[in-house]
């Protein structure tokens, strides 16, 4: 199922990375989108002081985008091709299992279902844009469970409003640490939230994507990124997974 590098384990890598090549960060990078906007330019980094999280943050993004890279395409789809080859997926074949997930809200197991199917039979386009949004109502989700309010108040107009997956991770950083651990935030900031990384969040809801994006790694590690927190608490169960489950 892979694992999540922590933000320590980035920050040492790229400080490494780094000290190994000084003369390439010594300059500050620019990033573009398709149309050639500068969507983001990362600061150059100090070789006589200590680099800060923000000078080290293309050079960890580089390094994400490779190591996603290599896992999609050499684990991912293998296991969602070996998947799909040895067994008739349906809507309704993984919703018993998430059905026992507390990251998955009752009413979207059918959802998450249809998603999963989607991305397992490599349709990833479908698998993609359902799977995305849904993210955000699971994490929505548990931290409603764990009592922390997500919603935010107006005063101007008496109303309250869901807090949106990034005013989540902006404001509730602290709440967010403690309930899916360091390494589960980090990963979720670099692929969907935070440039220079691929931002798919941004991508998927504001129809930025191209018709090739998602057949790329980014992805289809995002979707499998989303499996791995929707079955992350059954683990510790799986040799009391019964046979007959799926019958």
């Amino acid at each position: 199922m892979s694992q999540s590098p922590t933000p320590d384990e980035l920050r040492t890598e790229a400080q490494r990375s780094i000290n190994d090549n000084p003369f390439s960060s010594i300059f500050s990078t620019s990033f573009h989108d398709r149309d050639g906007k500068v969507s983001y330019r990362s600061e150059n980094v100090d070789l006589m002081s200590a680099p800060t999280d923000e000078a080290l943050r293309s050079t960890v993004a580089e390094a994400e985008r490779i190591r996603r890279q290599i896992f999609a395409e050499g684990d991912i789809q293998t296991a969602r091709r070996l998947i799909n080859e040895s067994y008739y997926i349906t809507d309704g074949t993984l919703v018993a299992l998430l059905r026992h997930s507390n990251f998955v809200p009752a009413e979207l197991l059918r959802t998450y279902g249809r998603g999963f199917q989607r991305f397992f039979q490599g349709d990833p386009v479908s698998g993609l844009y359902i799977l995305t949004p849904l993210l955000e109502a699971s994490i929505r989700h548990v931290l409603k469970g764990r009592g922390y309010d997500v919603s935010t108040f107006d005063n101007a107009t008496k109303t309250q409003q869901d807090l949106t997956i990034s005013a989540m991770f902006d404001q509730m950083k602290s709440e967010l640490l403690e309930v899916f651990g360091a390494a589960f935030v980090a990963d979720i900031e670099k692929v969907f939230l935070d440039q220079p990384g691929p931002t798919i969040r941004h991508q998927v809801a504001h129809g930025l994507m191209t018709d090739g994006n998602p057949y790329g790694p980014d992805s289809a590690y995002a979707c499998w990124l989303i499996f791995r927190l929707c079955l992350i608490t059954l683990f510790p169960h799986r040799e009391k997974i019964d046979v007959n489950l799926w019958q």
